[in-house]
């Protein structure tokens, strides 16, 4: 019918199978398309401090591809038993399909590999709405906020016990 829009069940839309994706450590040729991702999105990060993480021995910088495209990206700190998420963002057309799970979930079973974390820690802006029901459906809970953090926004801090 004209001016409906068409939904697609989550599973079945146009290009979501069939793909495949890949998660793999980031290096200096990703940043373009990281960067295109983080404008996308609320955009903090410049590209040096992208840039900054690829030499810092306690950070894991990922990227995520689909079909050799890079699709996503996700930035952690792993200190002592803890996981800081600094930074994770997915290419618009490609939300909603769990993609940022899988970054988080790949995040937390490298680190366990290594460092046998207990919690995962995170701030978002107390305005992006959809990333706090990001988080709150992978676990996370509001834990306490930051005023005026983001430009007089208030960050919200969270945090998700991880089960061993």
């Amino acid at each position: 019918q004209a001016g409906r829009r068409r939904r697609f069940p989550r599973k079945a839309r146009p290009g979501a199978q069939g793909q495949v994706i890949s998660i793999r450590t980031a290096a200096a040729g990703d940043l373009d398309a990281v960067c295109a991702i983080e404008r996308e999105g609320h955009a903090r990060w410049s590209r040096r401090q992208f840039a900054d993480e690829l030499g810092l021995n306690f950070s894991r910088f990922y990227v995520m591809e689909e079909d050799g495209t890079i699709v996503g990206f996700a930035v952690a700190w792993i200190v002592a038993d803890e996981i800081q998420l600094n930074n994770i963002g997915i290419m618009k057309d490609r939300r909603l399909r769990g993609l940022g799970s899988r970054l988080l979930e790949r995040i937390i079973s490298d680190a366990r590999g290594t460092h046998d974390p207990v919690k995962i820690f995170l701030e978002v802006s107390a305005r992006n709405t959809v990333a706090q029901t990001f988080y709150r459906k992978a676990g996370f809970v509001e834990t306490g906020r930051r005023k005026n953090y983001y430009d007089g926004v208030d960050a919200i801090l969270m945090e998700r016990v991880l089960t061993r």
